[in-house]
């Protein structure tokens, strides 16, 4: 009998020491899994970071033009239905390449990096509750885990697939938005799941400076927004895929609009660009010499939109992915987003 004992208490220690043992390896596999990842996407991407840039350039080759204001504000107005009808061809003929880049991001991109956050919630879950900090709870609530994360993912799957059909009916490009990690983590994020810190997880909050009118930037290169996200002792990247909407070059707006441009709250550009049905403002910061994309602020600071979708986020202070606890928000699915949608379609 007290063989017996002994026994079971042997095996019960070998399966807990075993189980140990198995969570440790299997959080080093999917930590050096997800890294040699990355650096297969890295060495992928520069062809599509090609044709994302190939795309915005070809759907308006006329953009170096407007750089700096210039001409009356009458020729400017005659030029911006000028340019708007010249977009109609060109949209034609870009349809295929909208198309590749969208599969590439929304269905390759997004969807295995999410893949990559819902395992690690699996493995690692962030949680408490959900066995993050106690080895028996981890254990006992696996499988429920894996139905969480797994229904999470097959959501993501669903929403790529439909993102990838609306971005090639309505233009949509890469884009990168600098900040910190707190930041990064707050917006991703969707409400009421794991880590949502407050009420605004998973919306843009509109913030200062704005040389460009009051919204949300983006810059179609690296290293724009590397510059802004440097001021972060935690720095990231969201990568974004974006549907500008309605584009006013900023060169090509009233005088008094593009001369504020460059001081900080440049509210004139934002209240002109909405009031004349403009999404999105485009200015060449000259001073720095490159361009920026300013979507203006149609929600009062705190914004959610369908147009902007995060793909991943990347911690710039070792170039790897950033982990966002619980995974990121379904855009796509949200009450907000909804809302935005239909009245961008409806209207309000």
């Amino acid at each position: 009998m007290d063989n017996d004992i002994v026994e079971l208490g042997l095996w019960a220690v070998a399966i807990v020491v075993g189980l140990i043992v198995l969570r440790f390896l299997l959080r080093s596999c999917v930590h050096v899994l997800e890294i040699f990842y990355y650096m297969f996407f890295r060495a992928l991407s520069f062809l599509f970071s090609f044709l994302n840039g190939l795309q915005r350039h070809l759907s308006k080759p006329w953009r170096a033009l407007y750089k700096k204001h210039h001409g009356s504000d009458g020729i400017n107005k005659f030029m911006r239905g000028f340019w708007t009808i010249i977009k109609i061809p060109l949209y034609v003929v870009l349809t295929p390449l909208r198309f590749v880049n969208a599969v590439f991001y929304n269905i390759v991109v997004h969807s295995s990096f999410e893949f990559f956050n819902y395992l690690s919630e699996i493995i690692d879950p962030t949680s408490k509750k959900e066995g993050g900090f106690n080895f028996v709870t981890w254990t006992l609530l696996m499988p429920l885990r894996i139905i969480k994360y797994g229904w999470h993912y097959l959501l993501s799957l669903i929403e790529c697939i439909i993102w990838t059909v609306i971005d090639t009916i309505i233009p949509a490009l890469t884009l990168y938005h600098g900040t910190s990690h707190e930041a990064s983590e707050s917006i991703c994020q969707s409400p009421g799941r794991i880590g949502a810190k407050d009420w605004y997880s998973g919306v843009w909050n509109v913030g200062g400076g704005n040389f460009a009118g009051n919204g949300i930037y983006f810059a179609p290169v690296r290293r724009t927004s590397e510059h802004y996200a440097r001021f972060n002792t935690n720095k990231s990247l969201i990568i974004c895929r974006v549907s500008l909407g309605k584009v006013i070059d900023l060169g090509m707006a009233p005088k008094y609009v593009y001369n504020q441009c460059g001081s900080s709250n440049a509210l004139e550009a934002t209240n002109w660009g909405l009031k004349n049905g403009y999404t999105t403002g485009e200015w060449w910061r000259s001073d720095e010499g490159w361009w920026e994309y300013c979507m203006y602020d149609w929600q009062n600071r705190y914004n959610s939109s369908w147009r902007i979708r995060p793909l991943y986020v990347e911690d710039l202070n070792n170039n790897l992915i950033l982990r966002i606890p619980g995974g990121m928000a379904h855009w796509l699915f949200r009450k907000m987003v909804i809302k935005d949608l239909k009245e961008s379609i409806f209207g309000k």
